[in-house]
């Protein structure tokens, strides 16, 4: 099972690093939130291509397609 950290800019787009990897320069230098980290597991699967993004790149983009919270 893998522990990933992940990040998010403010356009809902999200970015998974593993926790065994180093986050790369474009997460650190503006615009991107920690968001917390993700358990990897059956229950909690990412996509196959996350596994081919993470091994090329070293992370996995994506975007979220739910629509946001409406403000109260």
């Amino acid at each position: 099972m893998r522990t990933f950290n992940l990040f998010r800019d403010n356009c809902y787009l999200y970015c998974a690093v593993p926790e065994d990897r180093p986050v790369p320069y474009f997460l650190t230098s503006g615009g991107w939130e920690f968001q917390g980290k993700v358990e990897g597991g059956p229950d909690n699967k990412f996509p196959k291509a996350a596994e081919v993004a993470i091994r090329f790149n070293g992370f996995y983009t994506f975007h979220h397609f739910e629509a946001p919270p409406k403000a109260a």
